[in-house]
């Protein structure tokens, strides 16, 4: 059991990396050319600086990155999904399975797909979605609302699928969160949830919808949904 559920845990995928952050964990760093990025929890990158380059490359998880002007050498966020390319700006890069999520909070960046047959301009308040062969816009986001959420390691979620919600507090746990995507898909959330205390944010979402919560170890929770009352 506990090999299996190690095989299923974000942790083999970040063991190699330069810069890495365990579930519980908020990591920031100060780079060479004075920019500066912020992990979350159970997130990943390798570092490429050098007289030609400033790339940083998001294996897995969330970075927050604040990057220092330098017109000689431009700042890029790379992923599986794509890239993004930028002067001088602040914005969060996402992976999400096989999509990258960005979402822009000053200036703006540049959005490449993986093939490099797509390209989209994000200016500061809009979101993009990223795979290999495309990028699109998806929506808008809060600026300050995404800052204050990371200066106080939180989940902010406006009606969003549980599943979805469960995957992001699953990242900042340790141990394993199992459920069935599918019967849960149809329940919402919208809630600002702590990420710094993954057992309140669950309480928190099992008080407004119904949901069966077992515990069997520290390391293994079990989440269904719950019955209907009786009448």
């Amino acid at each position: 059991l506990p090999a299996a559920l190690f095989l299923q845990s974000h942790y083999p995928q970040y063991l190699m990396a330069d810069i890495s952050t365990g579930p519980n964990d908020w990591k920031t760093l100060r780079l060479a050319d004075d920019s500066s990025i912020t992990l979350s929890g159970t997130s990943a990158v390798n570092v490429h600086f050098d007289d030609q380059q400033r790339r940083i490359e998001l294996l897995q998880g969330e970075v927050l990155v604040d990057v220092a002007h330098d017109s000689a050498r431009p700042f890029v966020v790379q992923t599986e999904q794509g890239s993004m390319r930028a002067l001088g700006t602040r914005f969060v890069v996402k992976r999400e399975q096989d999509v990258t999520v960005l979402s822009m909070l000053q200036s703006r960046v540049a959005a490449q797909s993986a093939d490099e047959q797509h390209t989209l301009e994000v200016d500061a308040g809009s979101r993009a979605m990223i795979t290999q062969n495309t990028v699109e816009r998806a929506g808008t986001v809060d600026p300050a609302g995404v800052n204050e959420a990371w200066k106080h390691h939180q989940l902010v979620v406006d009606n969003q699928p549980l599943p979805h919600v469960l995957d992001e507090i699953s990242r900042h746990r340790r141990g394993y969160i199992q459920f069935d995507p599918a019967a849960l898909a149809h329940l919402q959330v919208s809630a600002v949830l702590p990420l710094d205390d993954t057992d309140r944010a669950l309480q928190l979402i099992a008080e407004t919808l119904p949901l069966n919560i077992k515990r069997f170890t520290p390391w293994l929770i079990v989440i269904s949904t719950a019955p209907p009352a009786e009448k």
